[in-house]
């Protein structure tokens, strides 16, 4: 094992560990994308899986055979449309920011990482904001088969008095937005979209990985 997987792998254990399972439903998820699972145990799977797919695709410049075939999408290519449904029940599609970065992100309304993480970005949104970033934060399909707030009672209590700014998009992602760019469903995971539409980064948790999103927002600011 390379230095770089053993290190990959110290930081999937403690991603994994530093995610707790919802109080309710406490023993089965009634749905995982449409399909039963079992415990939150799947979930770890699920972190561990889509970490290596990003690791593949983030560790070097340029793709390699092995690390395309492990990425569902490929850092280099042109994001993959999908379409949502914003908070007023507008239907949206990613392709409508073509011409403007975007940061697209996932999440689960039940999931501690993702409230420290939107209080984070409210905390730099101003920044963020001046850089031209159009953030698009969604509920992922089903919130992962647990229960939770509405991503919009989820954006009022956590991103507060930012949440309503169009520059911040809230909705909810389809089944196959959320099968798309987050097969493993894994509860905070983000993805960062140049104006040309192209995917430059992905990652987890931003509220431990902000520098990134700050390095994106430097190189795109015009």
């Amino acid at each position: 094992m390379t230095q770089p997987e053993k290190a990959l792998r110290i930081r999937l254990k403690r991603a994994a560990h530093a995610v707790k399972q919802p109080t309710a439903p406490r023993a089965r998820c009634s749905s995982f994308y449409g399909r039963p699972v079992v415990a939150f145990a799947l979930m770890t799977v699920a972190a561990y899986g889509l970490m290596l797919a990003i690791a593949s695709i983030s560790s070097t410049s340029s793709l390699t055979a092995s690390a395309q075939t492990k990425a569902v999408v490929e850092l280099g290519s042109p994001a993959p449309d999908m379409a949502f449904t914003t908070v007023d029940g507008a239907q949206r599609r990613l392709s409508e920011f073509r011409g403007r970065p975007v940061m697209l992100w996932f999440i689960a309304t039940w999931c501690p990482s993702c409230k420290a993480a939107t209080r984070a970005v409210a905390a730099k949104f101003d920044r963020l904001k001046q850089s031209g970033i159009q953030i698009i934060q969604l509920k992922l399909y089903n919130n992962l088969g647990y229960r939770g707030p509405t991503i919009e009672d989820f954006a009022k209590r956590y991103a507060g008095s930012v949440a309503p700014s169009p520059d911040w998009l809230w909705g909810d992602a389809s089944q196959v937005g959320s099968h798309t760019y987050d097969p493993w469903g894994y509860p905070d995971v983000y993805f960062l979209i140049d104006k040309d539409g192209i995917l430059q980064m992905a990652d987890l948790t931003p509220h431990v990985t902000m520098r990134k999103i700050l390095a994106f927002a430097a190189s795109v600011q015009s």
